[in-house]
């Protein structure tokens, strides 16, 4: 559906306050955002509709607009800003018994903590996120967060290419080891072990033991 379709759909769920039709509207409108680059937009679309939707009480609608609004901060890359949101998110979904919601926010956390070389903290997180399905299943409720996996996974792809056209083997490694637990998260067993195999090479060409260690840890895992 074109931007402005989409934009429409939702001014039309805003006049109405009701939550759940917000929250249909807004998740496909601020994940076409992300998907131009438009953040900010999405930031402030979902900001306006947090008040409107706490003030009706709808704990369950807060907890996804909270997961969305973590999830557009991770793509801007404000990492703390995007825990901040997931934090309470992850108590309401608590709350409701939603699990859907709290592997969805352990996913991003997990990867969140990857991004920031923390990667012990990522694996203990991955161990509850990957205990009972080797992928991260979502809904529509999480379809912006679906869409910056995706997204991520492209992004760091294109920083592989810029590597290997520098022939520096360092900024080869680095994204390709941060983008196999997206590859992991998402289900496509293949490019994560096409992935990983070729960044435990260059690790130790580089002797990373860091990222060796990680990469331990990472292949107990997920074996």
């Amino acid at each position: 559906m074109p931007l402005s379709e989409l934009e429409k759909k939702f001014n039309s769920a805003k006049e109405k306050v009701a939550p759940i039709e917000m929250v249909e509207a807004i998740i496909p409108l601020v994940n076409a955002y992300q998907q131009v680059r438009k953040y900010d937009s999405a930031v402030h679309c979902l900001q306006g509709a947090l008040p409107i939707i706490r003030k009706k009480g709808e704990a369950d609608q807060e907890a996804v607009i909270l997961t969305a609004l973590g999830t557009a901060f991770w793509e801007k890359a404000q990492l703390q800003k995007a825990l901040d949101q997931f934090s309470p998110a992850l108590d309401l979904f608590k709350k409701s018994g939603d699990k859907m919601g709290e592997k969805v926010i352990f996913a991003m956390v997990g990867i969140t903590f990857w991004r920031k070389c923390e990667w012990q903290r990522a694996l203990e997180i991955f161990t509850d996120v990957w205990r009972e399905t080797d992928r991260l299943k979502v809904d529509g409720r999480f379809a912006s967060v679906q869409g910056a996996l995706e997204r991520g996974t492209a992004t760091l792809q294109n920083r592989v290419r810029m590597g290997r056209e520098l022939q520096d083997t360092l900024k080869i490694l680095q994204p390709l080891f941060s983008v196999c637990v997206l590859y992991r998260m998402l289900g496509d067993r293949e490019q994560f072990d096409s992935c990983f195999d070729e960044a435990v090479v260059l690790a130790e060409s580089l002797n990373k033991a860091d990222i060796l260690n990680a990469a331990k840890g990472l292949s107990q895992l997920v074996s």
